[in-house]
């Protein structure tokens, strides 16, 4: 066959014809699948599969078409040409039909090399720290803190909590990516543009506005702007009584999904609609204690919360924002406390909240930690699924169930669900130190680092940037850098947790005398910590005044951590301190049996091993400590603790000991 009967050929059998048909079908599809699955929620990867898809059926489409004929019968086999070919003339219509095909595969090709060059811009972009600001695909949105324009003071509470409670609404949605409060509210007051604000927060759009209340009137303005250019999409201001708050709130997020442009199931559509009127008096009640919530986390501020709960659950008890307040400040407590009573409290309110309200997901996260801090880690995974099925990048419920599975061993999930935090909220402060802690806990305390610098690159010049900077430089062994960081992260926000980081700082300092009144002041705001009366014991048995007060201090510890067992007996590492505990008071049966429960619980966790090496070292078994500490450092317990610890004291004295740790160096 020549040419001209080839080309011929093409021509009578259609093939031009059916190039540009499929030319032209593969590019309308592509243009909505690029324009409507991030709109859907449908992974990115989606849009390359159906890239490749359109590639790979061109030459088939051309194939088939050079066989076949579709006719009225169906398709029929195309009959060979057996006349010899004829002169070809070149008629316009001819080279029109020609250019539109060329171009239709040219845009097509475009669009597959486009697609190409994004995919290897993402894979190489990387840690760049200059690379130009590229919104999302997905819509994505951060609720700033509305502006306080009220003549009288203190009246921030309002506009925090109005932004808060449009967050929330928003944050039920699936199709919608919202960032975190903790994120968004951190630039409060704080001298930054949207477009710094987009970036940082990694949203293509920004919700802002202004609250000014007269009496019992409140005038709100709310504006959305696009992040990356800083234009205006849409802006108006609401006049609404007090009482009306509820209503205002669902008549804002409304809006700004509708100038997002985001489809929304009939259920999500229902999520945006509270159909509640409230006592003005009772939300206003409930804001203000939603306001000491986000102070920082001390005895004084959830006190002060949950007192303005009750008083919102009084005036009207079907409010089931504020049982939801009530149990997150009772389990912020007990978590502070591990005081049993706040745990019995944080679940009836819990429960409470969830039979007035069950499609709130922040409920069922409250539910999971009260859980999980009870050691009931199947009901804990079962309320954290529940809240990741209706909002599938809910953060607190990928690091609900992070936590849930480390608890029990299960590094692999764990370590998925942590990572899925991140992805979703790549600027999210607490899933990355959530990510470093569990590095470090698990012997991976390089790969650790990273995370920790991330967070003082999200929070400069914060008490929390400098809390994790301080991590950083403990995970290293520069405990004498550790130690300045979280001195200056305490300058800026006391908390028990600082104080007694300072402390373990000195302690492996050796300065024993300088970390006793550190631990003191640690125990002073967490008098219900077990950890920080035992850390008091470990001090006092090493200090210089020879006032050895330990004694009463392990005791102490003993009964606060026998109250933790009481509501979760699976914590093997409360068990193995216990055994620590008991072992430096000389109470050797009771300390191994402590023991022998926490291994059997968790064989392979580092933190377990070290405590029984620590514990049988008391006890005077020097070959079984040994053999404990290998096991320790087997699982990842870090090489420079072991060196600095004086509670090794005895095992740091023999030959084995440094050849043991320094092979792991």
């Amino acid at each position: 066959m020549n040419v001209h009967q080839f080309i011929e050929e093409l021509k009578v059998r259609g093939v031009h014809r059916a190039a540009a048909l499929y030319s032209a079908a593969a590019w309308a599809v592509l243009q909505v699948a690029d324009i409507f699955f991030p709109v859907a929620g449908v992974p990115e990867a989606a849009i390359n599969v159906v890239l490749v898809l359109a590639a790979a059926g061109f030459p088939i489409a051309l194939a088939i078409s050079w066989f076949f004929d579709l006719t009225r019968e169906g398709l029929v086999e195309t009959p060979p040409i057996t006349s010899p070919p004829r002169t070809s003339v070149v008629s316009i219509a001819l080279v029109v039909e020609f250019v539109v095909i060329l171009l239709l595969s040219l845009m097509v090709g475009f669009l597959y090399l486009d697609r190409l060059t994004d995919l290897d811009s993402t894979a190489a972009q990387g840690a760049e720290e200059q690379a130009p600001y590229q919104p999302p695909r997905r819509p994505s949105i951060a609720v700033m803190p509305f502006v306080n324009m009220s003549d009288q003071a203190g009246m921030d509470y309002l506009g925090d909590g109005l932004a808060e409670e449009i967050l929330n609404l928003l944050a039920k949605l699936n199709e919608l990516d919202v960032a975190a409060r903790t994120s968004s509210f951190y630039f409060k007051d704080r001298d930054a543009d949207i477009k710094t604000i987009g970036k940082q927060l990694g949203v293509g759009h920004v919700l802002e506005g202004s609250v000014r209340h007269e009496g019992d009137r409140v005038r709100v303005t709310a504006q959305l702007i696009e992040a990356r250019s800083g234009y205006h999409l849409w802006s108006e201001t609401f006049d609404s009584q007090l009482g009306d708050l509820l209503a205002l709130q669902d008549e804002i997020a409304s809006a700004v999904v509708q100038q997002l442009q985001v489809l929304l199931s009939p259920e999500a559509k229902k999520l945006l609609s509270t159909n509640t009127t409230v006592d003005p008096l009772a939300y206003d009640y409930y804001l203000r204690g939603r306001a000491y919530l986000r102070l920082p986390t001390d005895q004084d501020h959830l006190t002060f919360a949950l007192a303005l709960f009750d008083r919102a659950i009084e005036r009207y008890p079907g409010l089931a924002d504020a049982h939801a307040g009530r149990c997150e400040a009772l389990l912020a407590r007990y978590n502070m406390t591990r005081d049993s009573e706040d745990f019995r409290g944080a679940e009836a309110a819990c429960q409470r909240a969830l039979t007035l309200d069950r499609r709130a997901p922040s409920v069922y996260i409250g539910l999971g930690k009260l859980y999980l801090a009870s050691g009931q880690y199947r009901q804990a995974i079962a309320e954290f699924d529940t809240a990741l099925a209706m909002n599938g990048s809910h953060i607190e419920a990928h690091l609900g169930l992070a936590d849930t599975y480390l608890a029990q061993g299960q590094r692999a999930q764990a370590e998925h669900h942590y990572r899925a935090a991140i992805d979703n909220h790549p600027n999210h402060w607490q899933a990355q130190s959530k990510m470093a802690a569990f590095l470090f806990l698990t012997g991976r305390a390089e790969e650790a680092i990273p995370y920790y610098r991330r967070i003082s690159e999200l929070m400069p010049d914060s008490a929390n940037a400098f809390s994790n900077l301080g991590a950083a430089r403990f995970m290293m062994g520069e405990y004498e850098q550790a130690a300045a960081a979280w001195r200056r992260s305490l300058a800026l926000a006391p908390s028990s947790v600082t104080y007694a980081n300072v402390a373990t700082s000195l302690y492996f300092l050796e300065r024993y005398d300088e970390a006793l009144p550190m631990y003191h002041q640690a125990v002073e705001l967490a008098p219900e910590d077990y950890e920080l009366w035992g850390n008091l014991g470990d001090v006092y048995r090493y200090t210089s005044s020879g006032n050895d007060m330990s004694g009463p201090m392990y005791a102490n510890a003993i009964r606060l951590a026998e109250e933790r067992l009481a509501v979760n007996g699976a914590d093997a590492r409360a068990l193995a301190l216990v055994g620590h505990y008991r072992a430096a008071l000389g109470e050797k049966r009771a300390a191994l049996d402590a023991l022998a429960e926490a291994l059997a619980l968790a064989s392979d966790d580092a933190y377990v091993n070290y405590s029984n090496a620590t514990a049988l070292v008391s006890l005077g078994e020097e070959a079984d400590a040994m053999a404990a500490l290998q096991r320790a450092l087997d699982a990842g317990f870090p090489r420079h603790l072991a060196l600095a610890d004086a509670n090794l004291g005895r095992l740091r004295q023999l030959p084995r000991f440094e050849a043991l740790v320094a092979r792991r160096e």
